[in-house]
């Protein structure tokens, strides 16, 4: 292999997320997600709070 071939200014064929069909949908299931755990947390904490 030469140079030329290692280097390459082309996208990867796979651009597309694992699931949900965009990223958009899929970053917005991540920080839906993460707030009901950051909600989820803060209910444990004042209701085990002594």
């Amino acid at each position: 292999m030469n140079e030329q071939e290692l280097i390459s200014d082309e996208e990867p064929e796979n651009d597309e997320p694992p699931v949900l069909g965009s990223w958009k949908n899929f970053y917005t299931v991540v920080l839906v997600l993460h707030l009901m755990l950051l909600i989820a947390f803060y209910l444990f904490s004042r209701a085990y709070t002594v």
